[in-house]
């Protein structure tokens, strides 16, 4: 989850040099699984997901409006639904499985009120709190702390903390897809002020809540979450934090495999 380390940091703005928003592997004919990344990221952040379930799945990696190859996209929520149904359409022949990590998990529950026909269930990583409320100041402090610190800087702190913690070669690929903060911000802005445990409780297919052990702040409202769902269970990610799928894969893998097991397709 080694590669050739860059001579220099990479402070210019983040290459978007591939030309499809999604790409997938695995059996055609297999389960189809549609992976939504995190915020500021792309599809490559879930290469160890990709490479540990192609062999029983059909998995595919899409990348949101405003990163990676939809880079000139404009970020906003009805984008990103949109964006996810038509992936879901291309790739995952109308209905798949939906599995999403901080952003992604607000997208997968937006998709998912509306279009429940075209999703088998849904697992959501890092996702379990409402920015309403007190915590409607969180996205948009960030946004504007995002601004603030600029470009430059995110993305020396990114490299440092992904070398740190990811492993080369995982690293390695990761900075290479770029880090993506003007999408960051105008995600942010949109998170603000929505309900997204009313989004899951309008669901009426199966949920699995898998959030990492230390992802404090993300594990604030889970039980809410959970009791609200009409179809779901909780699982916690020992040791991981908010990007859970990254810090423990294995774990992970093996916990997004054991509830696709139990999912009517």
């Amino acid at each position: 989850m080694a590669g050739l380390r860059r001579s220099r940091l990479a402070t210019t703005k983040p290459r978007a040099t591939r030309t499809k928003p999604y790409e997938a592997e695995g059996p055609q004919g297999a389960m189809r699984i549609v992976f939504v990344h995190g915020i500021g990221m792309t599809r490559t952040q879930w290469l160890p997901q990709m490479r540990d379930l192609a062999d029983t799945y059909r998995v595919i990696a899409m990348d949101l409006p405003g990163h990676g190859s939809l880079a000139s996209t404009k970020f906003s929520l009805a984008s990103a639904t949109e964006q996810l149904g038509t992936v879901i359409d291309e790739a995952g022949g109308g209905r798949a499985l939906v599995v999403g990590v901080s952003l992604g998990g607000f997208v997968a529950m937006e998709f998912a009120a509306t279009h429940p026909e075209h999703v088998a269930g849904l697992v959501l990583t890092g996702c379990s709190a409402n920015p309403r409320g007190v915590l409607a100041v969180i996205p948009p402090t960030l946004a504007l702390f995002t601004r603030a610190v600029g470009r430059r800087w995110l993305t020396f702190v990114n490299q440092v903390n992904f070398r740190a913690r990811y492993g080369d070669e995982l690293a390695e690929r990761q900075i290479e897809a770029g880090f993506f903060f003007k999408a960051t911000q105008d995600a942010l802005w949109q998170l603000r002020g929505k309900d997204f445990r009313r989004k899951l409780a309008s669901y009426p297919g199966p949920a699995l809540i898998l959030n990492g052990e230390r992802d404090v702040l993300y594990r604030l409202q889970e039980l809410n979450f959970l009791v609200s769902a009409q179809d779901a269970r909780l699982q916690l990610v020992r040791g991981a934090g908010h990007v859970a799928n990254l810090e423990e894969p294995d774990a992970y893998n093996r916990a997004v495999r054991r509830f696709a097991r139990s999912v009517d397709w």
